[in-house]
């Protein structure tokens, strides 16, 4: 082995003593240097290379399955019809379409583009109107909406103009609208006299032009819609004969007529839809309080609890203390985790009442 290295050494050497060209000598020394790092790194110890079992290889290869898993798993029923659309069949996805509801749809076509691109074709109205038709006494979708835009109107309690959060519906103008835009009378006019004088006369005699009741900083009123308004002035004014302007408004007459049905059943199907939340809230918060008084007995706090519950409950004007509690007054049921974070403020609660109590006894 070292002959070896020697005898190359040598013809190096003499390659070096025939030739003086600069590129020679580059190529000499980097050999060189070659030579001196491969006996530095044969003086050098070798390291010991860690042995890595078959075992915790495939441990760790199956850790990161499981966190690589975890973190594409979506929660809810919603994450489950988005892996269905797009692992199952087309005929299997509509199929479980038609047995939602529209707020089911709108949330899922905000899920993925895919999604949004095909609940938003048009040849799935049909699929909406199946949804719709599931809701129990859901008029049925006015003829200047789609079937999306419809169930946008109804479920996203979200002000068309400034994104805020808004409950109250403008049926007549398809648009929810909060307050403070409502109070913006280039947008939404009294619905008065002085409106009427630019419009034409025969928006006057005919009952055609939308209007609602809107709450402002100072009352209700009735008011229009400048943008509806100036739409069907336009849409008037390019009439040429009197027959055809007759017609026109005989036609917008009637559909007026039909926009203040729709409106009556909307607002009265929102009005029970609003009756039967209130009323599962309530029964939330009642089982919440059985549930928590059933806990308490189990620690010897009842009693005390029945106490606060029926001393306030002869004075009308008192509040129940107890059942009025940030922690009891709750629309949501009681869990392990919930119990054990509001136990010691409830305890803390009744025995102080316990102690006040006595000390008005004695």
């Amino acid at each position: 082995m070292s002959m070896a290295r020697r005898s190359a050494r040598l013809q190096v050497k003499e390659a070096v003593n025939t030739s003086n060209s600069p590129q020679n000598v580059t190529a000499t020394q980097s050999l060189e240097h070659g030579e001196q790092d491969d006996e530095e790194q044969e003086e050098r110890p070798r390291k010991r290379a860690k042995r890595i079992s078959a075992e915790s290889s495939g441990k760790k290869a199956k850790k990161k399955g499981i966190a690589s898993k975890q973190l594409r798993r979506v929660r809810g029923k919603l994450g489950l019809l988005e892996r269905l659309a797009k692992d199952a069949p087309m005929e299997v996805i509509l199929e479980v379409f038609c047995h939602l509801e529209p707020r089911d749809l709108l949330r899922l076509a905000r899920t993925s583009r895919e999604l949004r691109n095909l609940l938003m074709s048009k040849t799935l109205e049909n699929i909406w109107r199946a949804a719709r038709q599931n809701v129990e006494d859901l008029p049925p979708c006015p003829h200047d909406l789609s079937e999306p835009q419809y169930a946008f109107l109804i479920y996203e309690p979200i002000c068309h103009l400034c994104d805020r959060r808004v409950e109250s519906v403008l049926w007549s103008f398809r648009m929810r609208c909060c307050q403070d835009c409502a109070s913006d009378l280039s947008k939404f006019p009294q619905y008065d006299e002085e409106f009427f004088a630019r419009l034409p006369q025969e928006f006057r005699s005919y009952d055609i032009l939308p209007r609602d009741l809107i709450l402002t900083s100072e009352r209700w009123s009735w008011t229009g819609h400048n943008e509806i308004t100036a739409r069907y002035k336009a849409e008037y004014e390019t009439l040429q004969t009197t027959e055809e302007r007759k017609t026109w408004l005989n036609r917008k007459e009637k559909e007026s007529q039909q926009s203040r049905n729709h409106r009556f059943l909307c607002a009265q199907w929102m009005c029970r839809r609003d009756i039967e939340r209130a009323r599962e809230l309530d029964k939330l918060r009642q089982q919440r309080k059985e549930d928590i008084l059933t806990r308490l007995n189990d620690i010897g706090w009842r009693e005390e609890a029945e106490i606060i519950m029926k001393s306030q409950r002869l004075i009308t004007w008192r509040k129940d203390s107890f059942a009025q509690h940030k922690s009891v007054n709750q629309p949501r049921k009681l869990t392990e985790y919930g119990w054990n974070i509001i136990k010691d403020e409830l305890v803390t609660m009744l025995s102080n009442h316990k102690e006040k109590r006595l000390q008005t006894e004695i």
